[in-house]
């Protein structure tokens, strides 16, 4: 995405950034921008459902804590 991205936006800018490194920097801003605006919208609601799917089991583990008490009855024994 960011190649076709960068590669369209470097052919817009050709007649306003003649030199192609100045267009090159000015493209890979863009592409900056763009991401922020777009793409972190959805890594924050990923992160987000994440952190419910931790705290949901933290809270099933502390309620069996709290059912049983805290001498480690609730775990399985290994021997």
């Amino acid at each position: 995405m960011k190649d076709q991205f960068i590669r369209i936006t470097m052919a817009r800018l050709k007649s306003i950034y003649p030199f192609k490194p100045q267009r090159r920097a000015v493209a890979a801003k863009m592409w900056v921008r763009f991401v922020d605006k777009n793409l972190a919208k959805k890594s924050v609601c990923a992160n987000h459902a994440r952190w419910q799917d931790e705290e949901e089991e933290l809270n099933k583990r502390m309620n069996i804590i709290g059912q049983n008490g805290n001498t480690g009855e609730h775990y399985e024994k290994s021997h």
